[in-house]
């Protein structure tokens, strides 16, 4: 009996989960996945990353779901469900799964946004350093060691203008007076972002994220999230209700941690009976202005001359 090709599958199984509920849950998910993902793609972005590296930590991270997922129903992890699961060839599963500690940064340059590519490229290759091993200021044009050619050894074909507008948008260089530029950070990162902060993005969206995630599974013990929200109002009157929700909200996490510290045990057993629980509450407000609002931020683009 001949087997059928990937492409014939892929319309048969389009074709039968158009017409189940199931297809309607896989539309609806991929909707809501678009959601979730425009805030992540944008932290991702701002803290440096490319999404070649967002693509290999999504693997890293489905690998180890599945894997927690399979342990609370049974006492070992199948290799082979996993890969079932989620697509996965089952040596990266294996090799996922050995790496106890999540890898913390890739080693191929390859995966690197380009513009922190050129910018690894300019603080490490002896042609665009100094003889102390710094990075070099560099003409925009021009014969030798030039943003020009630093652009074309490690940009991928993108255009020099603009990986050099990217960079300076992103303050890792600044312009100088003659055409030239200066590195100022061996990584792009968005403006004013620090470690802190992205560390508590990571543990605050976590903590959403998975309480949404329970309550979506139907747990026996469902978590609460609660949302309030209004029709539009005047942005004057933000500053007042800012104030209002710190204050009612600071009295109102003050009185669940007084309650939590009431119920901490004096001596932490090491009993399986007496397993303990982390918890942790959270307030947050979100304000969205509408898009036909939006101000014109563009700026003029100041032009450059190639030397001959």
């Amino acid at each position: 009996m001949k087997e059928l090709s990937d492409f014939e599958l892929q319309n048969k199984s389009i074709q039968i989960l158009g017409k189940s509920n199931a297809g309607h849950v896989r539309l609806v998910a991929k909707d809501a996945l678009r959601q979730i993902l425009e805030p992540l793609a944008g932290f991702v972005l701002d803290s440096g990353l490319s999404t070649g590296e967002f693509c290999n930590l999504f693997r890293e991270a489905a690998v180890r779901s599945a894997a927690s997922k399979q342990l609370n129903t049974s006492d070992r992890v199948n290799i082979s469900g996993i890969a079932a699961t989620t697509g996965i060839p089952r040596a990266e599963i294996s090799r996922i799964l050995k790496s106890k500690i999540p890898t913390r940064e890739s080693k191929k340059s390859k995966e690197q946004q380009s513009t922190n590519r050129i910018l690894a490229g300019w603080y490490a290759d002896p042609k665009f350093t100094t003889a102390g091993g710094q990075p070099s200021d560099l003409k925009l044009y021009g014969r030798s060691a030039t943003f020009d050619a630093l652009a074309r050894k490690y940009g991928r074909g993108l255009p020099t203008r603009a990986l050099l507008d990217e960079l300076l948008r992103a303050g890792a260089i600044e312009l100088l007076p003659n055409q030239k530029v200066r590195a100022k950070a061996p990584v792009a990162i968005e403006r004013g972002v620090n470690a802190q902060m992205i560390s508590t993005y990571g543990e605050r969206a976590s903590d959403l994220l998975s309480t949404l995630l329970i309550n979506m599974r139907g747990s026996d013990v469902p978590r609460f999230v609660a949302n309030i929200s209004d029709s539009l109002v005047q942005k004057e009157v933000l500053p007042l209700f800012r104030k209002e929700l710190a204050s009612k909200s600071a009295d109102l996490l003050a009185d669940f941690q007084e309650s939590l510290s009431r119920k901490r045990p004096a001596r932490v057993s090491k009993s399986p009976k007496n397993k303990l629980v982390r918890i942790s509450v959270t307030i947050f407000c979100n304000e969205f202005s509408q898009k036909g609002n939006r101000r014109n931020l563009s700026i003029k683009r100041r032009n450059f001359r190639r030397a001959n």
